[in-house]
C-alpha cells in the first residue's frame, strides 16, 4: 500500500519515488491511495496498480476501511505524506509500515526515516526507498501519457481556437493562499504582450478557479482562452503536455507541467527554489533579490517576459 501526498505539486514531486516503488513490487500487488482528482492519471500511468481514492479530509479510519476491503492486511505500507493521518492509515492497514519521522512516527510506524531538507523535495523519499532496498528516485523521470488522454485534451485546445505550436499556458492560481501568487493583473499584462507577439496565451486553471481566470482576462483586455476548469489532474496533464511553454507560480500546475516534460517559467517568492524548482533542461526560474518587500510583487512583467523570450528564441 502506497499512500500519496494531498496536493498536486507534492504528488508530482513524489512521482519518481512512486515509480521506484511500483517497479520494485512488480509481480506483487500494489495499491495506491490518493485524492479523487488524481485517480485517472495514476491509473493511466501505472496500469498495473489498483488506485483507491478518498477526499482530502477523510478520516484515516474510513480510508483504512476502504483500502482494506474484505479485511485484508497489506504486507508493506508506505506513506509519502508527512502527516499523522497517513501514518495512522498505513498502521491500520499494514503488517509493516514506513514513513517520515515526526507526526507520531515513533508510535505508528515500524520504521521511520529522516528527510534531508537541504536537497530537492523529489528526494524526500530516498531514505524510505533505501530501507526497502530500492534505488533513489530519478528526479528527471517523466510519465508517459496514454494516447487517449492526450487526444482528449488536445481537443480542448482546438475547441478554444488555440494552435498548440503557439500556445503558452498561464497558470495564475495557487492552492495554499496568495503568498506564492504573482499578481493576476500582471499575468493579464503578460498575456496581452504575448498576443501582440503572435503567440496564443491560454489560461490554465482547475475546477473552481474561474474567478481568477476572469480577473486575468479583464487585465488582458481581451477574451483570453481558458482551459482546465472541468478537468481532473489527468486532463490538466494532457493540456500541459500540449503547450509550448507554461508560466506559473510555485504551484501544482507548474509542477505538473514540468513532470510531463513541458518547459516552464517558474515564479518564486517566499518559497525556496532549491526545494521545489522544476527539474530538467529548459526551465527558467524568476525570483526577485531579497529585500524587495512582497517577494511576488517584486517580480516585474518585464523580467518574466525576458525569461520567456530567452527560451522561445532558443527554440525558434
Amino acid at each position: 500500500l502506497v499512500d500519496l501526498p494531498n496536493w498536486v505539486g507534492d504528488q508530482m514531486m513524489a512521482m519518481p519515488a512512486l515509480n521506484r516503488l511500483v517497479e520494485g513490487n512488480r509481480g506483487g500487488e500494489t495499491v495506491l491511495h490518493t485524492r479523487p482528482s488524481m485517480t485517472r492519471l495514476l491509473s493511466a500511468v501505472f496500469p498495473e496498480t489498483k488506485v483507491i481514492s478518498s477526499p482530502r479530509k477523510a478520516s484515516p479510519f474510513s480510508c483504512a476501511r476502504k483500502v482494506r476491503h474484505g479485511g485484508r492486511r497489506f504486507e508493506i505500507g508506505v506513506t509519502l505524506r508527512n502527516a499523522a493521518r497517513g501514518k495512522i492509515l498505513i498502521r491500520l492497514s499494514s503488517r509493516w509500515c514506513v514513513g517520515s519521522k515526526g507526526e507520531g512516527a515513533l508510535l505508528l510506524l515500524s520504521t521511520s526515516c529522516g528527510t534531508d531538507r537541504s536537497r530537492h523535495q523529489v528526494h524526500d523519499a530516498d531514505s524510505i526507498l533505501a530501507v526497502l532496498g530500492l534505488e533513489a528516485a530519478d528526479p528527471l523521470w517523466n510519465p508517459d501519457l496514454p494516447d487517449g488522454i492526450e487526444a482528449e485534451e488536445k481537443d480542448e485546445l482546438r475547441k478554444v481556437g488555440v494552435d498548440g505550436g503557439r500556445a503558452i499556458g498561464l497558470a495564475p492560481s495557487t492552492a495554499r493562499g496568495d503568498a506564492k501568487r504573482w499578481p493576476v493583473r500582471r499575468y493579464g499584462e503578460l498575456a496581452a504582450r504575448l498576443r501582440a507577439r503572435g503567440y496564443d496565451p491560454v489560461v490554465v486553471i482547475g475546477p473552481g478557479e474561474e474567478a481568477v481566470a476572469d480577473e486575468l482576462r479583464r487585465a488582458a483586455r481581451y477574451e483570453c482562452p481558458v482551459v482546465g476548469k472541468n478537468s481532473d489532474v489527468a486532463g490538466l496533464a494532457a493540456v500541459a503536455a500540449s503547450l509550448r511553454l507554461l508560466v506559473g507560480n510555485d504551484s501544482g500546475p507548474m509542477q505538473l507541467a514540468a513532470r510531463v516534460g513541458t518547459p516552464v517559467v517558474a515564479l518564486f517568492g517566499p518559497t525556496d527554489p532549491n526545494r521545489t524548482a522544476p527539474l530538467g533542461p529548459g526551465h527558467r526560474i524568476v525570483s526577485p533579490p531579497p529585500g524587495r518587500g512582497d517577494r511576488m510583487r517584486g517580480i516585474s512583467v518585464d523580467e518574466v517576459e525576458a525569461a520567456m523570450l530567452d527560451f522561445l528564441q532558443l527554440r525558434q
